[in-house]
């Protein structure tokens, strides 16, 4: 009787596939968990919102937290899917469907997150450029997902399929989808606390800390939007993966949002002491620690 790869249970066992399938079904399990963080940061702004916000701000409120209903539904779903097939799993199948999630979840991720952006602009910038300035970041992860995927083969050992399931080639690239994964789950619950703030900012921001503050949530925005980069590559190429050809594409994405979260973080750090501390020493003594930081990512550039 004829079978289709995924009920085979040798090509089900083997190496290769169930990395596949590993490294894929990460993404929902870790951003279910974070958007549905984000969705309770909306959720409190909503339900108390600022006493200056429009019934235009409201709105986009609104919206942003449907987006991330949606976004965390998407995630949700395969895992449901794989509750109901885990005794008789078509990989191929799973993949595919997950395809569809994924891009899905993401982009209303990304939605949720420009809308929030530009709803913590609007208080301070006019409604036109609060609303395209947010738009820059995501722009590259919406080319990512129309682009078509390349079809030039690559003379390197990882074309090789003996090769591509290799455990040494595929421990490199569950360790570079890990990083991703974790650090977009981060930086999306660490926009939804920055968020947080620039809406309901404290009585005693001054201008300068409101310039402060919207850098840092614009530099988590551009992280965020870094991290999903290798996610996006590997659902478009994940039939035939070239595991060298991705580490390399994931590696610039992850160094610009690593650089991203540290400025995020020593702004907020410099916000927080800037409030008990003369400025100089608030925004001098939070440099310590990314110091070491950047010192590293300058070595990787140019090794």
């Amino acid at each position: 009787m004829s079978s289709s790869p995924g009920d085979d249970p040798v090509m089900r066992s083997s190496t290769e596939r169930y990395d596949r399938v590993g490294v894929t079904f990460r993404w929902p399990q870790i951003l279910a968990a974070a958007s549905s963080i984000f969705f309770g940061f909306l959720l409190k702004i909503a339900v108390n919102p600022p006493s200056y916000f429009t019934y235009f701000d409201n709105l986009i409120l609104l919206a942003a937290l449907y987006a991330a209903t949606v976004a965390t539904a998407m995630f949700i779903l395969p895992v449901i899917y794989h509750m109901n097939h885990y005794r008789k799993f078509d990989v191929e199948r799973f993949l595919l469907r997950n395809k569809r999630c994924h891009q899905v979840g993401i982009t209303c991720v990304m939605i949720a997150m420009y809308l929030g952006l530009g709803l913590a602009l609007n208080s301070k910038l006019p409604i036109q450029f609060a609303y395209s300035l947010p738009s820059l970041p995501f722009i590259f992860i919406l080319f990512e997902l129309i682009r078509k995927p390349s079809t030039n083969p690559i003379a390197s050992s990882s074309t090789n399929p003996i090769a591509s399931s290799s455990t040494e080639h595929y421990d490199k690239m569950g360790a570079s989808m890990r990083w991703c994964q974790i650090l977009a789950a981060a930086s999306s619950i660490f926009f939804g606390f920055l968020l947080d703030i620039a809406v309901n900012p404290p009585s005693y921001f001054r201008f300068i800390d409101f310039i402060v503050l919207l850098t840092a949530l614009y530099a988590v925005t551009v992280a965020t939007a870094m991290f999903f980069t290798p996610v996006i590559y590997h659902l478009k190429q994940y039939r035939k993966l070239d595991v060298d050809r991705f580490v390399l594409k994931a590696k610039k994405p992850v160094l610009i949002g690593i650089t991203c979260v540290v400025i995020a973080m020593y702004l907020g750090l410099g916000l927080a002491l800037n409030s008990k501390l003369p400025f100089q020493f608030a925004y001098g003594l939070p440099s310590l620690p990314f110091i070491f930081v950047f010192i590293e990512i300058y070595r990787l550039r140019h090794e």
